[in-house]
């Protein structure tokens, strides 16, 4: 599985960075729990600090049913009182307390909203359950109604050494073998989010990728599986279930030829997404259904098995985080040169490449001696390869 998921916090102590909200959290939920009312929370601050952790710790650290909503759901009035009045007067799915999170509040519709954010201010103000509500901006002007009711907590980015000792954790539990320079990298360039550190550690551990052998296996066995028995020899053991799933999702269109077959593949594979979006706010025992809806569901939509040799291509969204912490890297990198001869951070200094792109276009030598460019920093300036890079510069010999 994904190792954000699988080191998902259990507990608040488990959050790492932002002490004094944790502790204002459990003290707030504890006074729920004594029977005092409490404002609603409204966590705000950088995307992947751990707004949406804390919630879902909160939950699981005093056996909460956390009923889960995003704001851009809740369209108008009336989709606010069918779902969130709802959810506020409804008894707890498992018997026992509930929690109410209500994500990403300011991707309300603005102008558009049609009364939406007046209509959760009023719900906040009625709710007879906690509520914890999460932002990015809590100052947008359309969410002020809201902001009115709730007790407003700023989270901050997480410090390198906080997220360098999370990763170095998560790195010996995985038996990733020497990492620490892997770790130091995505320390300094993830900006204080945990989700894109951990998942950069994922995606760019040598050891992560050895075990895509296993991987290809499974995938191979699942899709030319004849009966349910082959599905379930291929799905037994220890299955990384979420890596599977994107190589699953990746591969039905190079696997199924058949329209029929391809459309139904894909018919199991949401209904896999449905179950374990809902089984996480209520009860993770029933996550092996999920698992038999996207393999077992995938594997026998097709109406007889393909004898093909199929080439599987990794999962894009896996290489899609690959990609961005180079990328990261390399501005950095850029950043801090052309900074060097602006006189300015390598933030603002980024800022001048449109021009110095245009300056490369008639002078690419110049222009990168200039700045001192090796050829991939060039190469990405002027969003070409290092090889024609290489070939530009033979020809001007």
């Amino acid at each position: 599985m994904l190792l954000t998921q699988k080191y998902a916090p259990q507990k608040l102590d488990d959050i790492i960075g932002n002490d004094e909200i944790r502790t204002r959290v459990k003290q707030w939920l504890l006074n729920w729990i004594a029977g005092k009312k409490q404002r609603p929370l409204l966590l705000h601050g950088p995307p992947g600090i751990g707004k949406t952790a804390i919630a879902y710790a909160a939950a699981r650290e005093f056996k909460l049913d956390l009923i889960e909503m995003n704001a851009s759901e809740l369209r108008n009035k009336a989709r606010v009182e069918k779902v969130i009045h709802g959810a506020m007067l409804a008894g707890s799915l498992l018997g026992e307390g509930k929690l109410i999170l209500i994500d990403d509040v300011d991707a309300l519709q603005g102008r558009n909203d049609y009364g939406g954010a007046g209509a959760i201010a009023g719900a906040l103000k009625d709710s007879s359950w906690p509520v914890i509500l999460t932002a990015t901006d809590a100052w947008e002007k359309k969410i002020a109604s809201i902001r009115s009711e709730c007790e407003l907590l700023d989270m901050k980015r997480v410090s390198k050494p906080g997220i360098r000792r999370l990763l170095e954790r998560i790195a010996k539990e995985e038996k990733m073998g020497d990492t620490s320079q892997l770790i130091e990298a995505v320390a300094d360039n993830c900006a204080g989010d945990v989700r894109s550190a951990i998942n950069d550690l994922q995606a760019l551990t040598p050891g992560m990728r050895d075990r895509e052998k296993d991987i290809f296996n499974r995938i191979r066995a699942i899709f030319k599986a004849k009966n349910l028995a082959e599905v379930k020899e291929a799905t037994a053991g220890d299955v990384d279930y979420e890596s599977l799933k994107l190589w699953i999702d990746e591969n039905i269109p190079a696997e199924y030829e058949r329209k029929d077959d391809i459309a139904l593949a894909y018919h199991w594979l949401s209904r896999a997404d449905i179950f374990e979006g809902r089984i996480r706010k209520s009860n993770w025992k029933y996550l092996k259904y999920a698992i038999d809806l996207g393999t077992a569901g995938v594997s026998m939509a097709k109406a007889e098995p393909y004898m093909k040799f199929t080439k599987y291509a990794f999962p894009s969204y896996l290489r899609e985080m690959s990609r961005t912490i180079a990328r990261r890297e390399m501005r950095k990198k850029i950043g801090l040169k052309i900074g060097a001869k602006v006189h300015s951070n390598r933030k603002e200094a980024l800022e001048y490449l449109p021009l110095i792109q245009e300056h490369g276009k008639t002078s690419a030598e110049e222009m990168a001696r200039y700045y001192d460019f090796d050829e991939e920093e060039l190469a990405f300036v002027m969003e070409t390869s290092p090889q024609k890079v290489r070939k530009t510069a033979k020809g001007t010999d």
